[in-house]
């Protein structure tokens, strides 16, 4: 069995090369062929790609960007391997995770993907969120005019947080509606029976979960697997050029809600009907707190274990999570530097899964 892994490079070159290694190192059910497709559209970034590839890697530099889905694409459909793992250049395999994955994806014929437990940081302390179930896209922006405070609002995010404290706890795989594209383990034979690796339509953004309502469709499970661990630095692939992401990421959105559109409808009518109430606090968002690294104190009652949680929304969907002990919560310089600039939410409160938050703060990165 082969297993071809995926890199698309995007003016992230030494990052890059950690993810190879990381993937190289790993163990492996049968050989592994990584191939990197540039779409950095710079000839110093190539010649930096090249300096360090390893033996046996295949690069392919593209002339132009044109857009992580089609350069997959071209990848999936040029080299063999009866499984695919894609991997951004700011993800990083541990030690023994590819093995597991493997191991994972070939338990059942229903499964057609899966994905380690994801980590923010070096140290493993801030859980990423899981992927976002794909009919909460449709509504997001609707929920994001109601107040945080709100009946509702809360409700959501109570939800939402009793499903992450399950997949961030569970000791075993753990059935989801959606995955991420950033990194996953995926059968060739499963992709191609949903229609194929991405739909060229979507340039950056969303490919990932087209692809995963695909697979579901045709009946197969998506799975994380905990037992698997990896580091995703999170949004570090040109991240410079934070604007222009976030716009794609608003453009390819709408491609999205589009190709799936009406098939919410009665219950986006529904909630209409909830909407006058629910609008958005008039007195609008909250000052940050900080605008510099920080450190919160935990109350007596809470330092035995706590669960602190960030996220760039107000409600919380989706967050990264970090449960400790202890008398503080430290957010050092070297998380802080991770973050695109913007405003950010943070929680302190109980790991039970409907906990109070006793304490609630915002920051400002510039």
């Amino acid at each position: 069995m082969k297993t071809l892994c995926i890199i698309i490079n995007y003016k992230s070159a030494a990052l890059t090369h950690q993810a190879i290694k990381s993937v190289l190192h790993s163990a492996s059910l049968g050989p592994v062929k990584v191939v990197v497709v540039d779409n950095s559209e710079d000839s110093d970034e190539a010649a930096r790609l090249r300096q360090g590839l390893p033996p046996g890697v295949s690069l392919r530099v593209n002339p132009e960007n044109i857009g992580f889905g089609r350069a997959c694409n071209l990848a999936f459909e040029q080299f063999e391997g009866e499984n695919v793992l894609l991997i951004n250049p700011d993800g990083r395999l541990l030690p023994g995770s590819l093995l597991r994955l493997q191991e994972t994806l070939l338990s059942s014929k229903n499964i057609a993907a899966v994905s380690p437990q994801i980590f923010w940081d070096d140290q493993l302390t801030f859980y990423l969120p899981p992927a976002i179930p794909p009919f909460l896209f449709e509504f997001q922006s609707f929920f994001d005019t109601w107040e945080p405070q709100a009946l509702v609002s809360k409700l959501l995010s109570a939800i939402w947080r009793y499903h992450s404290i399950k997949v961030w706890c569970s000791k075993k795989p753990v059935r989801v509606n959606n995955l991420s594209g950033g990194l996953v383990l995926l059968k060739r034979e499963s992709v191609q029976k949903a229609g194929g690796l991405f739909d060229p339509r979507f340039f950056l953004y969303f490919e990932d979960t087209d692809l995963f309502i695909r697979l579901r469709k045709a009946g197969y499970t998506l799975v994380t697997e905990p037992r698997a661990r990896a580091v995703h630095y999170y949004d570090q692939c040109g991240s410079k050029e934070w604007e222009w992401k976030r716009s794609l990421m608003v453009r390819f959105k709408k491609v999205f809600l589009e190709k799936y559109k009406g098939q919410k409808h009665n219950l986006r009518k529904a909630l209409c009907h909830f909407r006058s109430p629910l609008q958005r606090d008039i007195r609008g968002p909250r000052p940050p707190d900080f605008a510099c690294p920080f450190t919160l104190k935990i109350p007596g009652h809470l330092q035995g274990r706590w669960l602190f949680e960030w996220s760039p929304n107000p409600n919380f969907i989706p967050a990264v999570g970090n449960f400790g002990r202890g008398p503080c919560v430290d957010f050092s310089e070297s998380l802080w530097s991770m973050l695109s600039p913007g405003q950010y939410f943070g929680r302190l409160g109980s790991p039970a899964k409907f906990g109070k938050y006793p304490q609630m703060v915002t920051w400002m990165v510039s």
